[in-house]
């Protein structure tokens, strides 16, 4: 009985680890432990599974895939059905509900309040039909069992009384949408008659599979050709969505072949309210993460939770008084536009007939990334962060994440500064901060086991040293012990509309001020004249730096920031302040719309023996200097050259008396390019290098990797590269605006000679070399849910190199079959587009952020047709843009 000495010992002595000294750097693993045994019923009652709700506001959730977070108990890794093997990433790995106990030291000393774990139940360990294996959770075969490769009830019973001994709370991932891989149609949506459901319809999984059908009643009732089966009615039967902007694919069609439960049919709801209910008398769950809400109808929520014997009922029997059900609807907005916000809301309900009580942060998640990760402008982040604040009615209980299980990593795209930032965002805006696994260890694949021999880890990611995890430490303990974080208003102060820059909020709660600052750009930025606060203040420094600043007699800050600053002040008014010097001006007016030749500006100084730079978007290191004549006054040429529309803002500022003018803004417009090219591509010739790659074959993936025309203009700092596909879709509603075709593209450019370093000919991550002996320096990866760019500093065959940090801007039409990509020479160090040597290839990049795999045989979702380690390259296009200047 090893496991209740151990239980019983953390019985008396875990109340002491509720404020706990720094565990070591490393938890050394146990290497045997026993099979869980069933705790006695007196062992049980002594465990501490019920306690009150906590105020969510002051939470900090921790994500985790349980089977790749830590092995607990080896004994449990292998059933015997060939379902585990930690170096597949199709397969069990061995990660379990005691390895998340046997971490809670290492979780709680970072910060962390709450405990979310993938789902534990009892899950489909193989799929015969999809190749493919339910080590992530969602693939349900019993809803009220443990998955055996996880443990017992009792294990989470434990793990439930050790949380809540140390303050913390357990969140269970629930699925009511859904349960595994059990039946489909021949020929998808073309073989499926709405009239006839039987026809065409096949079990996946035959007399030979260990797990057929689900083995819990009603769910197990899936095949549409037994008479009782259809009566019941627990299933929709339909094949998967194809249209995934059509509601009635949303809520009746599979997912990708997961059999779709009927969730208006009462039998159904009131199942679940069972089940659910159970699991928190049972364990002492405190909060439900809710999967795949938006595949559901809205009135099942309502009944779900809000029932006399729904969740809320379960809940309050138990103490639990708030209890929080946050839900999973993966949508996304267009910068400046908030439809994702509103449909994500849907699932809130009214005061009359309420639903869940919050929501994950799915389009606030998305802006994170392409503002922090990608170079985009801050003001879209700002928008978004107005609209986080003013669509949802409580955001202070909306999880805000970086990272999760279901698409790459914020590291594939950015750099470790850039995900400080956002870090830093969501820990100081109202919301629920939710870290995913391995994020505090700066991981880069998002389902990669965090311990050593699980899937493609070759140590323990555990290390409480770790630059990032003392950073979220130090975020956490400044968000908990202070409520003017967890409870204050927001207010967007300043942003940049251009692109990199300022980004400036401020919080107020009871009286008290803070000031969160950013630079999201790669260089040295000004702040002009933020308005702060009212009256003269003295900002003291919180968190990313140990100066403090002054605003001026207006309540007004000017100050430079570093690259990638992110500086916290608390806002503290002062009395008395030298009165403000005069500063520089700038006269001009500007009465047209657009500018689009160049532009004459003049001004004054009062001090003109005082350096004076004009400072175009903020950007300091490509300030100009002019000279003042003796009376103080300059005059300035704006040159325009850049394609396009261009949104321009100029400033006259003097560094040494740290004055800046009011700005000056003004949109540019070229229409015509300066040079042009075009070039052409066989259509069907997206067979790989050998001639003999196929891709994905399901429906869905047919042609968009295959180049028929490329077009390519420049003007001033702008090349805008154009290229028409065979076919473009959005059917998975992808933010890029395209889905299943990944583009590498990588450059051979005139550099200007301090961004110049020795041209690498490996291409990485697809297993080939630059054409024709060439060389790149650097390139650009994008698909739906991806953006990047990074030069070759430090690239190998296995490692992209260092990120830029920005990323192009995308423009789909999908009529017309185009892909435009917007690139800036000053972002990655070019002289001159022309001469610039490009080779651009199509293949395809998972959700998670990995190349799709090369297999021999043909397969709906990989590429086939060669060896594993062939080049991961569908069609290609290599092209020299003129001679070099």
């Amino acid at each position: 009985m090893k496991i209740i000495n151990r239980l019983l010992v953390a019985t008396i002595t875990t109340l002491a680890l509720v404020s706990c000294s720094p565990a070591p750097e490393e938890t050394p693993k146990q290497s045997t432990k026993e099979k869980v045994t069933a705790l006695s019923k007196e062992t049980v009652q002594d465990l501490k599974l019920h306690v009150p709700s906590p105020d969510w506001r002051d939470q900090v959730i921790y994500f985790m895939m349980t089977d790749r977070f830590y092995d607990g108990d080896p004994t449990n890794n292998d059933q015997g059905t060939g379902e585990y093997d930690p170096k597949s990433s199709a397969k069990y790995s061995g990660g379990d509900l005691q390895g998340i106990i046997d971490k809670l030291d290492y979780l709680q000393n970072m910060g962390m309040t709450a405990v979310w774990s993938t789902p534990w139940v009892a899950n489909q360990w193989w799929s015969q039909g999809m190749n493919y294996g339910g080590y992530h959770g969602y693939w349900a075969t019993n809803f009220s069992e443990v998955d055996a490769h996880l443990g017992t009830k009792d294990t989470l019973r434990q793990l439930s009384d050790q949380l809540h001994r140390r303050n913390m709370y357990l969140i269970q991932d629930i699925v009511v949408n859904h349960t595994a891989n059990f039946f489909n149609y021949h020929g998808g949506q073309d073989g499926y008659d709405a009239k006839d459901t039987a026809r065409n319809f096949y079990l996946l999984e035959d007399e030979t599979s260990p797990q057929p059908a689900p083995t819990q009643k009603p769910f197990d009732l899936i095949d549409r050709n037994n008479p009782d089966h259809v009566a019941a009615d627990i299933y929709h039967w339909t094949p998967s969505i194809t249209d995934y902007k059509n509601e009635d694919h949303q809520w009746t069609y599979q997912l990708a072949t997961l059999a779709d439960i009927n969730t208006k049919n009462p039998v159904v709801r009131d199942k679940f309210k069972e089940i659910y209910g159970n699991w928190i008398r049972e364990v002492g769950v405190d909060a439900f993460r809710i999967d795949t809400v938006r595949y559901v109808d809205n009135e099942f929520f309502h009944h779900f939770m809000h029932d006399a014997d729904g969740i809320h009922a379960r809940a309050k029997e138990t103490g639990r008084e708030n209890f929080l059900a946050f839900g999973e609807v993966f949508d996304t907005s267009r910068p400046f536009e908030n439809d994702a916000e509103k449909r994500i809301a849907a699932y809130l309900g009214t005061a009359e007939k309420p639903e869940l009580n919050s929501q994950i942060s799915f389009a606030l998640h998305q802006e994170l990334k392409t503002v922090f990760a990608q170079g985009f402008p801050t003001a879209q982040l700002a928008y978004r962060l107005q609209q986080h604040m003013e669509i949802y009615p409580n955001p202070y209980v909306f999880p805000t994440f970086i990272d999760n299980h279901d698409m790459g990593r914020f590291l594939t795209s950015g750099d470790k500064k850039a995900l400080k930032q956002a870090l830093a965002t969501i820990f100081t805006i109202p919301g629920i901060p939710t870290i995913y696994q391995g994020t505090e260890q700066g991981m880069t694949q998002s389902r990669q086991a965090m311990f050593k021999g699980g899937y493609n880890a070759d140590k323990d990611y555990f290390n409480q040293k770790s630059g990032l995890y003392k950073y979220i430490q130090a975020l956490a303990k400044m968000r908990t012990s202070d409520k003017l974080f967890t409870r204050g208003d927001m207010t967007i102060l300043a942003s940049d509309n251009n692109g990199p820059g300022i980004l400036a909020y401020k919080r107020t709660y009871e009286g008290r001020e803070a000031l969160i600052l950013m630079n999201t750009s790669t260089r040295k930025t000004l702040v002009s004249r933020v308005k702060v606060s009212d009256k003269p203040a003295e900002l003291k420094a919180l968190f990313g730096t140990k100066k403090n600043k002054i605003l001026n007699g207006n309540g007004e800050l000017t100050t430079e920031l570093p690259a990638r600053a992110t500086y916290v002040f608390e806002v503290n008014p002062i009395q008395n302040v030298a009165p403000d010097m005069p500063g520089p001006e700038i006269t001009s007016m500007i009465i047209q719309s657009l500018i689009t030749q160049d532009l004459p500006i003049e001004g004054t100084v009062a001090d003109p023996k005082s350096a004076l730079y004009i400072v175009k978007n903020n950007q300091l290191e490509s300030a100009i200097k002019v000279k003042p004549d003796e009376k103080g006054n300059w005059q300035y040429t704006y040159p325009v050259t850049y394609l396009g529309e261009e949104t321009v803002t100029l400033v006259a500022y003097q560094p040494r008396l740290g004055l800046a003018s009011a700005p000056l803004g003004f949109t540019t417009l070229v229409n015509e390019a300066a040079h042009s090219f075009s070039f052409t591509d066989p259509v069907n010739d997206d067979t790989g290098l050998s001639g003999n790659i196929l891709p994905p074959q399901h429906v869905q993936s047919v042609g968009q990797q295959d180049i028929t025309n490329l077009e390519v203009e420049i003007g001033g700092e702008v090349m805008i590269l154009s290229l028409t596909m065979r076919e473009v879709t959005d059917d998975w509603i992808p933010p890029n605006g395209f889905d299943n075709v990944s583009f590498s593209v990588f450059f051979d450019a005139p550099l200007h000679k301090e961004n110049r370093m020795a041209p690498a000919k490996v291409l990485p991550m697809i297993n080939t070399k630059m054409p024709e002996g060439n060389g790149w320096d650097f390139a650009h990866v994008v698909y739906g849910w991806g953006n990047t760019t990074f030069s070759n500093e430090g690239a190998s065959s296995k490692h992209q190199g260092k990120r830029f940090g920005v990323a192009p801007q995308i423009m789909v039409d999908k009529n017309n079959k185009t892909i435009s990509m917007v690139y800036l020479a000053t972002d990655f160090g070019v002289k001159s587009w022309l001469g610039s040597k490009l080779y651009i290839t199509t293949w395809d990049i998972t959700g998670e952020g990995e190349y799709r795999k090369l297999t021999k045989d043909k397969s709906d979702w990989s590429f086939s047709g060669g060896e594993a380690k062939g080049p991961k390259v569908l069609d290609s296009m290599f092209v020299t843009l003129g001679d070099r200047p």
